[in-house]
């Protein structure tokens, strides 16, 4: 999808504030329409909101911005002035939307299913907060520590995020005391890093499979015979020179993966596969 939109041929400075305008929408969205009315707690300063909003009754989006605002400004000698200034419009964008859909519009949730809400509250978020990072900015809170935590320890921005996210739920339901808020709120963690991965990463629709196997060369023909010739795009020989095992290597579709299993399975018992995402190759 980012992808898609990345092509279009505008300004660039131009597309990553639309990516930010739409992220941010997307994530008052699932506040708005799905956690708040149902007490359900997210990760980051959404959660942060929703928790305080339930005892205090102070809006959240204007709770979002107080808190935001402070932690950007504090971050201001890790980040450049064109960040800075991109996830200020964030904030600023995400927050006000909260409040003109609760105070002004009176928005109700669009389901009062916690699971239902749990689900599709985290997708909204999720997807929201990869569209902000597409644009290089940040949604605020945690999001920035996460950032520059990844800068500087070389990890990957969105499982900081996660790791961070599932602290705040897990302070939120000892907050609330009740078992299930935590649990839903991990549900929504969990959705939210699917929305995330499927925005910055993609969904990958292939998969990379290694073959390990004494019986490689039968197990070539049965899958050039069943899948084609292209499949097979790489033969090695095991680094062990006392064993007789090979390698095929495999970028097939997902729905190959079953097949592939049951040829290995019928050629070499002993013979394993290991499988990853074809993601993991960029």
């Amino acid at each position: 999808m980012i992808h898609k939109l990345a092509d279009i041929p505008i300004n660039d400075v131009l597309k990553k504030y639309i990516f930010i305008f739409i992220g941010a929408s997307s994530l008052a969205l699932g506040v708005v329409l799905f956690l708040i009315p149902n007490h359900i707690v997210a990760g980051g300063t959404p959660g942060i909101s929703i928790l305080i909003n339930y005892f205090t009754g102070i809006p959240a989006g204007m709770l979002m911005f107080l808190i935001n605002i402070p932690l950007v400004l504090m971050s201001m000698k890790y980040i450049s002035r064109e960040f800075a200034v991109r996830t200020i419009f964030s904030i600023i964008v995400s927050s006000s939307v909260v409040d003109i859909l609760r105070e002004y519009f009176h928005v109700t949730a669009w389901t009062s299913d916690p699971f239902l809400a749990s689900i599709f509250g985290g997708i909204a978020i999720g997807l929201g907060l990869g569209f902000i990072i597409a644009g290089n900015a940040s949604a605020g809170g945690p999001s920035i520590v996460a950032r520059y935590i990844a800068d500087r320890m070389h990890w990957k921005q969105n499982n900081v995020i996660i790791v961070l996210d599932f602290m705040i739920v897990i302070a939120a339901g000892i907050a609330f005391a009740r078992i299930e808020s935590a649990l839903f709120s991990l549900i929504v963690v969990y959705a939210t890093a699917q929305g995330l991965n499927t925005i910055l990463s993609g969904r990958p629709s292939k998969k990379v499979v290694h073959i390990f196997s004494k019986n490689a060369k039968s197990l070539r023909d049965h899958v050039i015979k069943t899948l084609g010739k292209n499949e097979v795009i790489f033969e090695g020989v095991s680094s062990n020179p006392y064993e007789n095992e090979q390698l095929l290597m495999l970028i097939v579709d997902n729905n190959k993966i079953r097949l592939i299993r049951e040829i290995v399975k019928e050629q070499d018992k002993e013979g394993f596969l290991v499988v990853i995402e074809a993601s993991e190759l960029h």
